[in-house]
């Protein structure tokens, strides 16, 4: 008994100075919509488009090492609230929910060691992102209300080829955004380098098959993978701001792929700080030219132009502005779709506990074709909502979503469409 006693002891010992320096955190949220409808129909729906998500966080050893497990899922109600959208015609109809699957989880996590100033790696997925060079731009315009559903999000697909919420990802999470944007979706391993007082070099090589340009669910010999490397650099200038330089690989580096995908996109952008309360973010992208067969030069060319603005003078009212445009470029002899967004994001604080939002924008695209009009897009939206604290670690978020988009500018087909999202969220 004295000797379990003491292995006892000693065990306790042990793993009570392996956790003490152990901090664990997370956070839980919950979306919904409340109600839904649209200005040719008298029927008012409830429920559609939900969202939950669990995220627990440690730290080991002054911030030395650690990770983060987080998981996402869908309510499989909120399947109800996919709508088609007919490309021929541009009416809208809605699916049966019994067309789609009941909901998903996606689990995701990694971890990472940071062994002294100049040196750190990571490896496995995180779905929030590293390394992404929009700071005003990208999910920090809308923040939390995206996640929890209050705000217009501009990563959904809802599922259509075609859909509503087209015109409101295309510009910014697909082909020419014009800034980096980081490995969240992407299973990496990833390196960082840190030779100088501020300057960041970061390495990401794909492990995974399935969320890189060359893979198609199976393994990949390592040339494939290397072909999809991301090299990111970043250096703040002290009192001015930080630059941010990336190249993403895109595949044609790979076996035999030279005369079928773009070697990568080359990124540049400047988080322009000196301004006091008024600050930009400039963007630049450029796609790299591909040889589809060795007499002639298929060119993905086309570039993409971004900028962000905050204005926030330290009192109650904040602004927030972004922009995009992508230009330029052919594929098999047809020219790529001009793209082009603007948004807009006052922000009042009534209290420390109540901030009012007013989201809006419109987004367009236009074709360049010449031979299918069908394929231009107009649309616009106006979403108010509201943040409010109402405990300590406990906020939620409600609003009004009202939108229209048509395939075809003029058309009768282009709906009014309106939704009033609910969203919790929770921090530990």
């Amino acid at each position: 008994m004295k000797k379990l006693i003491a292995i006892s002891v000693i065990f306790a010992l042990v793993a009570g100075a392996a956790f003490a320096e152990a901090t664990l955190g997370g956070q839980l949220m919950i979306g919904t919509t409340l109600l839904r409808g649209d200005a040719e129909s008298d029927d008012i729906m409830m429920g559609g488009m939900g969202f939950h998500e669990a995220k627990i966080a440690a730290v080991f050893g002054d911030s030395k090492g650690g990770g983060l497990l987080k998981i996402v899922a869908s309510d499989p109600n909120g399947t109800t609230y996919q709508m088609n959208l007919n490309a021929r015609d541009g009416t809208l109809s809605e699916k049966d929910g019994t067309d789609f699957k009941n909901g998903s989880i996606w689990p995701w996590g990694f971890l990472y060691w940071q062994p002294n100033a100049k040196f750190r790696m990571q490896v496995g997925l995180n779905g929030d992102g590293d390394f992404g060079a929009a700071k005003i731009s990208g999910w920090g315009f809308v923040g939390e209300a995206k996640n929890s559903v209050a705000a217009m999000s501009d990563y959904m697909d809802w599922n259509n080829e075609y859909g509503m919420m087209r015109i409101f990802n295309s510009a910014l999470t697909r082909e020419g955004n014009a800034f980096y944007p980081g490995t969240g979706d992407l299973p990496n391993i990833n390196f960082s380098l840190f030779p100088i007082d501020g300057m960041r070099i970061n390495f990401v090589l794909p492990i995974g098959s399935n969320y890189v340009n060359g893979g198609d669910g199976k393994e990949l010999e390592i040339q494939d993978q290397i072909a999809d490397l991301q090299l990111n650099v970043v250096y703040n200038f002290e009192d001015l701001g930080q630059l941010n330089v990336s190249f993403v690989g895109r595949g044609g580096l790979g076996k035999d792929k030279m005369h079928t995908k773009s070697v990568g996109n080359l990124y540049a952008s400047f988080y322009l700080t000196a301004l006091g309360p008024l600050k930009l973010d400039i963007g630049l992208v450029q796609s790299l030219p591909w040889y589809s067969d060795p007499y002639d030069l298929k060119t993905e060319g086309w570039t993409g132009i971004g900028l962000g603005l905050l204005y926030d003078p330290g009192a109650k009212f904040t602004f927030k502005f972004r922009t995009n445009v992508r230009i330029g470029g052919w594929r098999a002899d047809v020219p790529y779709d001009t793209v082009v967004y603007a948004h807009v994001l006052p922000c009042y604080k009534v209290t420390n506990n109540l901030w009012v939002f007013f989201y809006a924008g419109m987004n367009m695209i236009l074709s360049n074709s010449g031979t299918n009009e069908g394929e231009s897009s107009v649309g616009w939206f106006v979403n108010p909502y509201i943040w409010v604290r109402a405990a300590e670690g406990l906020r939620f978020w409600t609003g009004v979503q009202i939108y229209q988009s048509s395939v075809n500018p003029g058309t009768d087909a282009a709906i009014i469409n309106w939704r009033v999202p609910f969203g919790f969220n929770f921090y530990f």
